[in-house]
């Protein structure tokens, strides 16, 4: 198998993952995001409310997951950037992907409001606020 670091970047909407991610991650690294797997088939922004391909986007990136865990890419690392509230999902997917490490980017409620409202590739503002607000009810640390 080949040596592939695996980082689970997770954390509220708008909270700094993607952020996050340009900063460390180095060239020819992968990025798994489904905002921009779905902004890469529909051609739109990556946070349009519109999800009729939701479905194609979640096969293609339950494919890209398959090719991780085999360590079937050719990339030092791999970044893997999601909301995952539940401990049990993140449990979950760390042990599919024989993650390296899981990296909690940490932000008040009120912190992504802000960065929401302040970002204009989020169009659909109430969208971004109902999201955000649905995470920290389902998040659980441990």
């Amino acid at each position: 198998m080949v040596k592939i670091d695996v980082f689970i970047v997770w954390g509220s909407p708008a909270s700094g993952k993607t952020t996050y991610v340009k900063k460390h991650m180095e060239n020819g690294d992968m990025v798994i995001d489904l905002d921009l797997i779905k902004q890469s088939i529909r051609m739109r922004e990556k946070t349009g409310a519109d999800d009729n391909l939701l479905s194609v986007a979640l096969s293609i990136r339950e494919h890209i997951y398959d090719l991780t865990s085999k360590r079937d890419v050719n990339c030092n690392n791999v970044w893997v950037v999601s909301c995952l509230p539940r401990k049990e999902e993140r449990d979950k997917l760390e042990y599919r992907l024989k993650a390296t490490e899981l990296i909690h980017i940490q932000a008040t409620q009120q912190q992504c409001n802000d960065r929401a409202l302040g970002d204009n590739e989020r169009k659909d503002k109430a969208v971004q606020l109902e999201l955000i607000e649905k995470w920290f009810k389902l998040y659980h640390y441990e």
